[in-house]
Order: structure tokens, then sequence, then C-alpha cells
């Protein structure tokens, strides 16, 4: 059996190179380590921790977005210390123009969601008290309320019921 230490990266297909780069290190802070324009791609890394943690390689203006009805990836998760990191990043998320798909409180996590420019789903979210949930709620993996700071951005009820309507 194979062991993992943890997930190392990330590789996405994106239609315009600069304007993934952008997105990445301008809304998630993300650096450079290595631009490699031989073969339209670059590696990005949070703090330079990692040569990278997420890489882009650049397929083309008409390459089609992913849609729901397919199967892949569904998102890719951030985590962030603390609740008011969480808070910050929405209201980042909302001076940037950067449409916040839905929030919700999972019980185990708070979380944002919001789409890159290739329309790839992506989360920013912070893990509640595990212990404290285990041991008090029945069912602490299916919180769906919103979150609190974000009465405006729709929850993901909400989502569910658009899908099922």
């Amino acid at each position: 059996m194979i062991h993992p230490e943890r997930i190392a990266h990330l590789v996405l297909k994106v239609r315009d190179l600069e304007t993934s780069k952008k997105f990445y290190t301008e809304i998630l802070g993300m650096q450079v380590m290595k631009h490699v324009p031989e073969i339209k791609a670059v590696f990005l890394s949070f703090n330079g921790r990692d040569h990278h943690e997420i890489a882009l390689f650049e397929i083309g203006q008409n390459a089609e977005a992913p849609r729901g009805n397919q199967t892949g990836m569904l998102h890719v998760a951030f985590r962030l210390r603390n609740e008011d990191d969480l808070m910050a990043a929405y209201k980042e998320l909302k001076e940037k123009e950067v449409p916040v798909s839905f929030t919700v409180n999972h019980g185990v996590s708070k979380s944002v969601y919001f789409r890159d420019p290739d329309n790839n789903e992506l989360e920013v979210y912070t893990d509640n008290d595990i212990s404290e949930l285990v041991r008090t709620v029945p069912n602490a993996y299916l919180g769906m309320e919103k979150l609190d700071f974000a009465p405006d951005s729709p929850g993901l009820a909400d989502v569910i019921a658009s899908m099922r309507n």
C-alpha cells in the first residue's frame, strides 16, 4: 500500500496564463516560483515553502470550462488560520469583485466558495473545534447554514435548492 505524506500540488489547465497567474497571486497571495514560457506554465507557492503547490498550464482561449455534470475535481480548499482570517478573505473577495458562490458553516469548518477565471471552484475555510462538535452535534459534517458575516451571499442550502428547481 502507498502511504503519501500529504497532497503536494495541484496542476490546473487554464485558458490564459497571465489572467490566471494574476488571480492566484493577487487574490490568493501566491508567489511565482518559476515561469516557464517555453511550455506556457507557471509554478506557484505559498510563502515559498515548496517548489510549487499549484502549477498553471495554458491550453488556449477556446478550452471549455468545467461543468457541473462532469466527473473530476469539484473544488480545491485552502485552510486559513482562524475565523478572523476567513472574514478578512471574504471582505477582500468582495472588494476585488470576485463573485462569492456561497458561504457555509459545514459544522466541521466554516467556508467561503468562489471561482477562478476558468470556473474552477475554490474554497477558503477555517476549522471549527472538532472535538467539541463530535461530542455535541449529531452530524458535524452536514451543516448548511450560511455564515453570519456574509448575509448578502448565498448559503449552501440556497445553492442546493437552486439546483433542484
